[in-house]
């Protein structure tokens, strides 16, 4: 246990804790005259000082001299300001090695044994392992089993202190002597007593307590002599049940002469502790321990009624640990009368040595060491058992139920009330392992009806459940409640839940290589619960690796992602590769000419290609660039966790350019989010309403339960920008009939759109919340007016509707091993500060197609030809504008939009190099000349300059010219 001296040289003397609880005081540390105040008080009357105790060194203590003026301690001030007396000394000691983060951990330089090493003499066999021991323990050693452990007490359960303990080995003795700091003790363990002739049978049981290696501190000797069905403590019980029985009948018959036989008694009680140590301090407080070899020890029946046959009530204290209350309350439910006493959980608030929570008998021993303490712990002890049978007045036997051990059985079994701020109604729930489902009442009756059923006990114990007045919802309402913990993320991890395991997807590392980890159902490291509905309803396998992504640095210092595809197990895999193929006709169709046989039987036998044959090294960049895009953005949708950093919002386009308000879509795009669905609590709203923001009650579906809210299939002229704040910072959700409410930015979902038109604006703002994602036009539907030789759906490339009645087993696990990478790349990738964009260069194409407008493009088109003379020359732009007037016959349009416009259209035309080259232009940008208006007048006016890819003579420069602006210039702006 933590001492008084490590607490002290741990915080300073003392002076961290004072100034903890009085912070008041740190100007007093250096100033010996200055006083502070603990109360209110106009003078202040308490000194900090530092002194030389004899004990414990240098110390701070403070007097209060308005008080009892006595120096007090850190140890005595936290005590009294925080209500401990005397008693609960231990218990201040470890909360402060708990605030202050004091450890007493294991150190492999001190704590080891003495080993030296000789040769084996000749009556010293291999395998053998003699040792020597100690008269009797230290009073360190005994300290190190208990608190209040005694020789007597491990004379009693035949303990020896180990001087040393050797292995004889290739004829070499290894020997191990025990020290100050690593103690070595032995347990004699009698299987059978010695009958007659017949010698006594047993092992010893060697313990290493201060071992580093904790799966080493425990070992057998003489090899092979430890049966494997052993209780420890037993042998000991048994004798103490002779004895006892022995001196009772003794008395007895001194007390009986009338030749009335004895009848034998049981002892009133012992105890199933966690380990060595537990039971040894179950026996300082007067009890008999038992105790098994190992946590995974399965009581048998035999073993069960064995010892039922020397007590009257069999007592468990678990480990409070998960492991330990898995183990405990399946004792309680094999074997319903024995007594569970299940430690405070306001154990696991203090810390041992190694900085971990306390978890079994003897670290609280070491806070409550009294008996009576121990008394009350077994006193507050219950059975499974929820029925009591008792005689009447009349002598007939009574069968009640017990309330108290009915909730403690229900409870065993995983029945509680769920807490819920938000909510005046309780909600009962039952957990198996992890998983949480909702119940009622009459569930609840159900389940209890069937155990006792299916336990074939007696009528008058099922028309006990039946007409009890106990399992009302009423009386229910006293269900212990469970707060549980449903988040089902770290930032660095994602939990995906399944019938048979949970998976923690997080990226790969030296511990977890495949960034996979595996739970079993009800695993003890596993917190993180999930309602019923959530289990994603399909079992899970581990599949290799369906592609590998590699990062590469170029040598301008860029990362460089690319993609190797193992293989296509996955049919959404398979989706995702023909969704990529942005130059999927370059590749099936036209170097075929008109072959189209060889070209169908090219596509049957490279059905999901993303380096196809006949492409360009950069179009399969791309291609493989969109393709990671997609990946990513999968793997990041299904991480639940949300940064502010990276807030961002997928939006899906088609890659395919089509003419002014062509509506492409039929690309797959929203069979992407219909997927993440099956993943993830969707909400969907239609985005084919552009004033879909106007409504007040938009967001009515969303709750905090909400994973993806997905605005599909968005119309041209909705302004996406309104989805901005709920992006990245809270929503506020207004349900029709109801009071609005918030959800924080962490619980609200996570936003996508998709669209069949380029989105208005690609500027920072957008492009900090999107990630954008592309589509090609694999699939696509033939009409009269588009080119196309054919229609392809999805359900053609997999001759079947994807996760429809017949999609098998083996098809779904390989689907959720795809998912399962894309998250494990998303996770890997997320901290490097990449954000995989598809190919834009298509949208960039369309959103400059969408800028200018047909009308617009036509007429620029024969104003700016090769043969227009409006080329490589200076033109007034106030001309420009009025000849795009006269031909559209449109006066609404402003000066600014005319220049928007015309701007498009010259990084689209193909035989125009720039509008206004920079070189041409003054320090503001322009470009500017006075013209020549009237024969009286001049004028300065803004100019275009647009230069031809064609055009190699540049004229002179004129950003040197200091040009004259009279009163009457009336430029635009």
């Amino acid at each position: 246990m933590i001492t008084v001296e490590q607490i002290l040289n741990a915080t300073n003397g003392g002076l961290d804790i004072i100034l903890s609880i009085y912070p008041q005081a740190r100007d007093c540390v250096h100033q010996k005259n200055k006083h502070f105040s603990i109360r209110n008080e106009r003078t202040p009357s308490a000194s900090l000082r530092q002194f030389n105790s004899k004990k414990y060194g240098a110390i701070w203590q403070v007097t209060d001299f308005g008080g009892e003026g006595r120096g007090e301690n850190a140890i005595d001030i936290f005590m009294r300001e925080n209500g401990y007396d005397r008693s609960r000394f231990n218990e201040a000691i470890l909360k402060l090695a708990a605030q202050f983060d004091i450890r007493d951990e294991l150190d492999r330089s001190v704590n080891r044994p003495e080993i030296r090493q000789r040769e084996a003499r000749a009556d010293e066999k291999d395998g053998t392992r003699p040792f020597e021991l100690n008269e009797k323990f230290t009073e360190a050693e005994l300290k190190a089993l208990g608190p209040k452990v005694t020789q007597d007490h491990v004379d009693a359960l035949h303990w020896h202190s180990v001087k040393w303990i050797a292995n004889v080995k290739d004829r070499k003795v290894t020997v191990k002597y025990s020290t100050e700091h690593y103690p070595i003790f032995m347990r004699e363990c009698v299987i059978k007593e010695a009958v007659g002739d017949q010698p006594e049978e047993k092992f010893y049981k060697v313990y290493e307590p201060y071992n580093c290696d904790k799966g080493f501190r425990f070992s057998y000797t003489p090899a092979g002599a430890k049966p494997r069905f052993y209780i420890n403590g037993l042998a000991e019980l048994k004798k103490a049940y002779r004895e006892f029985n022995a001196k009772e009948e003794k008395e007895w018959y001194a007390a009986h002469e009338d030749g009335k036989p004895y009848k034998e008694q049981k002892l009133p009680e012992a105890v199933i502790c966690s380990g060595e140590r537990d039971s040894l301090c179950c026996k300082s407080m007067g009890y008999f321990p038992l105790w098994f070899n190992s946590e995974t020890y399965q009581l048998s029946v035999d073993e069960y009624k064995e010892i039922m046959k020397y007590v009257e009530v069999l007592y468990n204290i678990p480990d409070i640990d998960e492991t330990g209350r898995r183990k405990g309350r399946e004792l309680a439910l094999r074997f319903i009368d024995i007594h569970t006493a299940w430690l405070p959980d306001k154990l696991l608030t203090y810390k041992d040595n190694r900085g971990k929570p306390r978890k079994d008998l003897r670290d609280w021993l070491e806070i409550h060491s009294e008996r009576k303490d121990f008394r009350n712990l077994l006193k507050v002890a219950m059975p499974a058992k929820f029925w009591v049978q008792t005689i009447n007045k009349d002598g007939r036997p009574k069968t009640e139920v017990d309330t108290a051990c009915l909730y403690n059985f229900l409870q065993l079994n995983g029945f509680y009330a769920l807490h819920d701020e938000n909510s005046a109604n309780t909600q009962f729930i039952r957990i198996e392992g992890n998983i949480v489902k909702r119940v009622n009442v009459k569930e609840v009756r159900e389940f209890i009806r069937r155990w006792v059923v299916d336990r074939f006990e007696d009528r008058n114990i099922l028309n006990l459940v039946l007409n009890t007045t106990k399992l009302s919802p009423a009386a229910l309402e006293s269900l212990q409640e469970i707060d549980l913990n449903f988040t089902n993320y770290t930032p660095n991890s994602q939990y995906f839940f399944f019938p048979n395991k949970t998976i923690e997807v997080c990226k790969p590392s030296e511990a977890i290589p495949n960034g996979l980890k595996e739970y079993d159902p009800g695993a003890d490291d596993l917190h993180n619960y999930v309602w019923e509905e959530g289990v994603i309803p399909h079992r899970f396998k581990s599949l290799p690796d369906m592609f590998n992504i590699k990062q590469t640095q170029t040598t301008d210092g860029r990362i460089h992602l690319d993609i190797e595809v193992l293989n296509v197990k996955s049919n959404f895999f398979g989706y995702l590769i023909n969704t990529s193929r942005l130059y999927w006709r370059d590749e099936t169709e036209t170097r075929f000419g008109e072959d189209r046989v060889a070209a169908a039987a090219y596509i049957k036998a490279n059905p999901f290609r993303i380096d196809g044959e006949g492409l360009q090294a950069n179009e399969i960049a791309e291609q493989k660039q969109n393709l990671i895009n997609k990946i990513f953005t999968f793997g990041y949708m299904l991480h639940r966790y949300k940064d502010f950093v990276r807030a961002w919002a997928p939006l899906a386009m088609d890659n395919k350019i089509g003419e002014e308000d062509e509506c492409n879509g039929r690309s797959g795009k929203s069979f992407f989010f219909k997927v993440l669905s099956f993943m993830m609590n969707t909400v969907k709203l239609s985005g084919r309403n552009p004033k879909l923001m106007d409504n007040p009650h938009v967001f009515d579906q969303v709750s905090q339960f909400t994973d993806l809210l997905l605005v599909d299939d968005c119309d041209r002229y909705l302004n996406l920008g309104l989805f901005y704040d709920n992006i990245t910072s809270d929503m506020t959700v207004n349900p029709k009939n109801n009071r609005s409410f918030t959800i924080g930015f962490d619980e609200s979902p996570k936003l996508a759109f998709t669209t069949n038109y380029v989105p208005q604006d690609f500027d920072p703002s957008s492009e900090a919340r999107s990630l954008y994602m592309v589509f090609s036009d694999w699939y696509h539907q033939k009409t009269d007016d588009n080119d196309y030789h054919e229609t392809r759906t999805i359900r053609d490339d997999f001759n079947k509707t994807l996760y429809a009645f017949d999609y098998s087993d083996e098809e779904w696990n390989a689907d959720l091993n795809f998912w399962l990478q894309c998250c494990r790349v998303y996770l890997a990738l997320k901290d490097t500060g990449i954000k995989p964009q598809p190919p834009m260069g298509n949208m960039e194409k369309r959103h400059l197609k969408a800028s200018m407008g047909a009308n617009f493009e036509d007429w620029a088109e024969g104003y700016f030809s090769p043969d227009g003379g409006h080329l490589d020359d200076y033109i007034a732009r106030d001309e420009v504008f009025n000849e795009y007037q006269r031909f559209s016959n449109v006066n609404r349009i402003t000066m600014q939009a005319f220049t928007k416009r015309l701007k498009a259209f010259c990084k689209l035309c193909p035989w125009i190099d720039c509008m206004n080259p920079p070189e041409l232009c003054n320090a503001g940008g322009r470009i500017q000349r006075a013209v020549q208006v009237t024969a009286e007048l001049r004028k300065t006016k803004d100019m275009i300059y647009i230069r031809s890819i064609s055009q190699n003579a540049r004229p002179d420069s004129p950003k040197d010219q200091e040009l004259a602006f009279d009163d009457a210039d009336e430029r635009p702006f």
